[in-house]
């Protein structure tokens, strides 16, 4: 369709430089334009100076089942489009993306600086422009459509930074002069409706993805638009408006809900969509991407009296407690010359797909001869099958021969996440009454054998009792696992020795859209002869010589301390390095706060600390890793080494029994202080 005699659309026919390329390829024209093409699409951008950056996307190939969609249009514009553009808003105020114009489409508004002009980057095009302190990155290049699996469709992004020290309010426009073919008015549908008349929704509420074609019987051209999907940002709001009003209006406009597509201040039919990204905040130096997708339109035909068009997405992921529903639109036209009566469309899913609420079947009542209906459901894999399923919908009245028509949709098998652990199975104790290994790593590796990516990988180890992490996290992240990938984590572990046995440790493994899964594994940990240890705080210490003391303490503890009631120690030393100040009972002896008797701090004589210790008379009996019997706190008297000795040592357990026990002594070096 042609513009008013002021405004045509008229693109100038310029001699074109064709660059040949392996598929995809490549076009690199003479000024009057620059083109990126595959089998399928081609897409334009006008290099300036007077409209840089605008964008036009049109079919080669096409969809290879019909020849009718060869070499059309889907954005009006050829070699210099200039009806698509973007505007940008920045602190409330609208600029133009890309070079100055003095045509309909952005006349008169602010523009901002192109500060690199479109150039071919392998299978993109992209433009750069400046907006104040604001910096916007133009890129269109292929993209897979999610109703047909190949690259027949335009990604168009903006990748908007702030190269500025403030803050600014950050929003984006995109408008798309849909054509479909020779048909510039060709109605727009999305969901269950044929959109003919200016319609916003907004936010949730706006399709997964909207098409476009003038009949299927004998379709032109199926154009189609994606809003969510992998690498795609969502509008805030998407309005279908007639161009002419995008065009008079670089952001805001009044809009009349009901209004037809005819070209605001003229006579033609001309649809428009326009994508908005509304103003966020964006911080110094952040960058946000925006980014939505057009292309061929993916519908399964079959022509007849009732024709019938299906289209769903062709691909989807089935994802443990967390799927999401998907929409299968089914087009209807009455191609014949009579009504249909008590028309009814059905959906047949198979197994492995489920309705996610309503019915199959839809009644329509009377179809007019020329007339087209569409019914939309919202549709769910069940996990029960994966793979290539069929579905099917069909149309039946009582006048006119049923039809149907089938499509195919892959189902993504979710993450599927195993897990191998390596660990010892057994700890040996050697003769030093320790155990070997200890610490002991645990491996753990994890896989994904889903056809998925497995995204925040959350893998996390629990301990029973008598195992402790030496350090770090119990719970290690991954942001995501590949189909097919492993990820290894490995932990530290020391075996305390209380409790002993059989020690289970379990490691379970998450990630958005899988089924949990957890392993276990034992370590077998002996018992340990319950040992009195001297734990001196420093090996070398050196004597002052200003006349402060330098004061050490020494600790004598139990491990483990099992079914402990009590002990008594006597602990020698060298009284020409050392001198004991006080001994302070310790936590073995001590129960919630309450000080347990008996007990006595011992006699202190010549180089012997004698007889200290208790009993837990009137306290449950401890089982622990590790209690502290005692503690004593010397002063360094000179230079020298002295041995700390358990001179002698007994034990008691449950009844009062004595029990069997092993001693570790220990050494200190106090060093003379150089003098200065």
């Amino acid at each position: 369709m042609q513009r008013s005699q002021s405004y045509l659309k008229l693109d100038l026919v310029l001699g074109v430089m064709t660059i040949a390329l392996l598929s995809p390829c490549l076009f690199a024209g003479t000024p009057s334009g620059l083109s990126v093409s595959n089998e399928f699409v081609r897409l334009r951008v006008n290099p300036g100076p007077q409209e840089a950056g605008r964008f036009a996307v049109d079919t080669t190939g096409g969809d290879p089942s019909r020849a009718s969609d060869n070499d059309q249009p889907l954005i009006y514009g050829s070699s210099a489009p200039w009806t698509s553009f973007a505007t940008v808003l920045v602190d409330g105020k609208a600029a133009v993306f890309g070079g100055p114009s003095t045509r309909r489409a952005g006349k008169g508004v602010a523009i901002g600086e192109v500060t690199a002009a479109p150039k071919v980057e392998g299978e993109a095009i992209v433009t750069v422009s400046r907006v104040g302190e604001v910096e916007v990155r133009q890129e269109l290049t292929f993209a897979r459509s999610p109703t047909t699996r190949v690259k027949d469709a335009a990604h168009i992004s903006y990748e908007v930074t702030n190269r500025g020290a403030a803050p600014h309010e950050v929003g984006l426009r995109v408008v798309l002069d849909t054509m479909l073919g020779a048909n510039d008015g060709a109605p727009l549908r999305a969901g269950e409706k044929a959109i003919s008349t200016a319609t916003q929704w907004r936010g949730e509420a706006a399709p997964d993805y909207w098409q476009a074609f003038d009949s299927l019987s004998s379709p032109a051209v199926i154009s189609q638009g994606a809003l969510r999907g992998p690498e795609l940002t969502p509008p805030d709001r998407m309005v279908m408006v007639d161009w002419g009003t995008l065009a008079d209006h670089a952001w805001y406009f009044p809009l009349v809900e009901g209004a037809d597509f005819t070209r605001a201040g003229e006579e033609e039919q001309d649809t428009a969509v326009a994508l908005y990204w509304d103003p966020k905040p964006l911080a110094p130096g952040e960058t946000r991407v925006y980014a939505t997708l057009y292309g061929v339109g993916g519908v399964s035909l079959s022509p007849a009296q009732l024709s019938l068009g299906l289209t769903a997405p062709a691909e989807v992921d089935y994802q443990y407690e967390d799927t999401r529903s998907f929409a299968v639109v089914a087009y209807l036209e009455n191609s014949g010359g009579y009504e249909a009566r008590a028309t009814k469309c059905t959906l047949a899913l198979p197994k492995g797909l489920k309705l996610e609420q309503g019915e199959a079947a839809e009644s329509l009542g009377v179809l007019n001869p020329g007339e087209t209906r569409q019914v939309a459901w919202r549709v769910k894999p069940s996990g029960e099958a994966g793979g290539a399923l069929r579905f099917a919908a069909s149309v039946t009245s009582e006048n006119l021969e049923p039809n149907r028509v089938e499509r195919e949709i892959i189902v993504n098998s979710p993450p599927r996440l195993a897990m191998a652990v390596k660990t010892p199975t057994t700890l040996s104790v050697t003769p030093q009454n320790r155990y070997s290994p200890n610490p002991f790593a645990v491996e753990v590796t994890t896989f994904n054998r889903g056809a998925q990516v497995g995204r925040n990988l959350v893998v996390t180890l629990t301990l029973p009792e008598g195992l402790r992490l030496m350090e770090g996290d119990a719970t290690r992240v991954a942001e995501r696992i590949n189909s097919g990938e492993s990820k290894e984590f490995t932990w530290k572990l020391l075996a305390t020795g209380l409790p002993a046995g059989d020690l289970a440790l379990k490691v379970k493994a998450t990630a958005a859209g899988a089924k949990p899964t957890e392993a276990r594994h034992v370590v077998q940990v002996p018992l340990l002869t319950p040992e009195l240890r001297v734990h001196p705080a420093a090996q070398a210490v050196p004597r002052l010589t200003d006349g402060q003391p330098t004061l050490i303490p020494v600790e004598v503890t139990v491990a483990p301390a099992r079914e402990f009631l009590g002990a008594k120690v006597s602990l020698s030393y060298d009284p020409v390095v050392l001198e004991p100040l006080y001994v302070r009972r310790g936590e073995a002896f001590v129960e919630a706060g309450r000080l347990l008797s008996p007990w006595s701090a011992g006699r202190v004589s010549e180089g012997l600390i004698a007889e200290v210790g208790g009993q837990r008379a009137d306290a449950p009996l401890l089982n622990v890793a590790e209690a502290q019997v005692f503690q004593v706190v010397f002063m360094a008297k000179g230079p020298g080494e002295t041995a700390l000795t358990l001179e002698s040592s007994a034990m008691w357990g449950a009844g009062g029994k004595e029990m069997a026990h092993r001693t570790e002594g220990g050494r200190i070096t106090v060093k003379a202080m150089e003098e200065n």
